[in-house]
């Protein structure tokens, strides 16, 4: 193909409106190296019920013991040393219960996600036995509880958690984005979930990107999906994968997403069509709730603040770790929200939104973790807007000590 015809292409989709601000980003994210955004393991392709099933399989072998890991690559027909046969049973009882997984793709492929979604621990150490020290794996307490549950709700919200560690609390994020916009009922294609939700840029106003996308006439959509497939063609690149793009690759990535959405308590997955927020039994949206732009204009009311640009609403308890409706109202109230700038926004996502202890006066707000060994602090006025009102204040501390208590069972000394 000719150098130039990638870039004719993507002239073709700008041409396409000119003033369309979705079409704007798009062909600039497109020619970025991170284009496909959110990263997830396109070597599995798994639901809750394929990891609970994993998970089990160990737990069967070795229950909350340690278990080692074998090293480096392994023919599929060759016996493991006498070290791994704990491994090797795992490695069966996985392909018995979910007809796949190898000696290699269990320790390179799952495991990593496992380690990452907080159900397996994964250090190197160095037993009597072993002459070394060598990679072991053990299951965590949420692994054991999550296998052994009999509640269904309990099992989604133990994955919802884990889901979110996974792809760094995105999609609690992309839960509460949604919760706040005008489509907390509407139906999310996979290609805006390709194309903007999956974005990593925190920064980026993806709600105004949907509706630049939705803007667009059904012929206009073909269009811009035609273009993308035909520019995304690794065969128009030189280079390694870095500098190539797949659109093929790209959206086998968001049907991996779409497949993990559906089993978290937020999202509802409805096939070839896309997601909507999760009303059913399992969530806690409600069509009827309308929660968020009320709870949003009774904090600007009760703190008497204005919108500042580049500063957001923040869940001091995350909707996350609702375990029921009760404990959701509660969560999602105007008390338990504050309004910081973004980049200290970013501090609590960076530490997976834990600080959850507020301690604050008319000048500063202290966010903490459980155990206090990591703050992150709010100057009123500059990295937060509250009110100064001492009656106000107490208001806020007393209903932060109250879902501590309930979710946590954390007293405040």
């Amino acid at each position: 193909m000719d150098t130039r015809e990638p870039d004719k292409i993507l002239h073709d989709i700008l041409s396409i409106d000119k003033n369309n601000l979705f079409l704007q980003y798009i062909t600039n994210r497109v020619q970025q190296e991170n284009y496909r955004g959110w990263h997830v393991s396109q070597h599995n392709r798994y639901d809750m019920d394929d990891i609970k099933k994993i998970l089990t399989a160990i737990y069967g072998v070795v229950g909350k013991n340690l278990f080692a890991i074998p090293p480096g690559d392994y023919k599929k027909d060759i016996d493991l040393q006498t070290d791994f046969e704990q491994y090797k049973e795992i490695v069966g009882r996985v392909n018995e219960k979910i007809g796949k997984g190898t000696i290699n793709s269990l320790k390179k492929n799952f495991f990593p996600d496992l380690d990452k979604m907080g159900f397996l621990k994964r250090e190197k150490i160095r037993p009597a036995s072993f002459n070394r020290k060598t990679l072991h794996g053990q299951l965590t307490p949420s692994a054991v509880e999550f296998i052994k549950t009999s509640s269904l709700i309990k099992e989604y919200h133990i994955f919802t958690k884990a889901i979110d560690k996974l792809f760094g609390n995105k999609i609690s994020h992309l839960a509460e984005v949604i919760s706040r916009s005008d489509y907390r009922t509407e139906i999310i294609s996979i290609y805006e979930l390709m194309f903007i939700l999956s974005d990593d840029n925190e920064n980026l106003d993806k709600i105004e990107l949907l509706s630049s996308y939705r803007v667009l006439k059904k012929d206009q959509h073909k269009k811009v999906i035609h273009l993308l497939k035909k520019y995304a063609d690794p065969n128009n690149f030189s280079g390694d994968k870095t500098e190539k793009r797949d659109f093929h690759n790209w959206k086998n990535q968001s049907q991996q997403i779409m497949t993990l959405l559906k089993t978290t308590v937020y999202f509802q997955v409805e096939v070839n069509k896309g997601f909507r927020l999760n009303t059913g039994k399992t969530g806690f949206f409600r069509p009827t709730m309308q929660r968020s732009p009320i709870r949003k204009r009774e904090y600007f009311l009760f703190h008497s603040v204005a919108k500042k640009p580049r500063f957001e609403l923040h869940h001091i308890i995350p909707i996350a770790l609702a375990r029921n409706k009760a404990e959701a109202r509660l969560i999602d109230d105007h008390l338990n929200l504050i309004y910081i700038h973004k980049n200290t926004h970013k501090e609590f996502s960076r530490n997976q939104n834990k600080n959850v202890v507020l301690a604050i006066d008319p000048n500063k707000a202290t966010f903490s973790n459980i155990d206090k060994t990591h703050h992150i602090k709010a100057i009123n006025s500059k990295d937060a807007f509250y009110t100064t009102e001492p009656r106000k204040i107490e208001k806020i501390t007393y209903h932060n000590q109250g879902l501590l208590k309930s979710i946590f069972e954390f007293d405040r000394p």
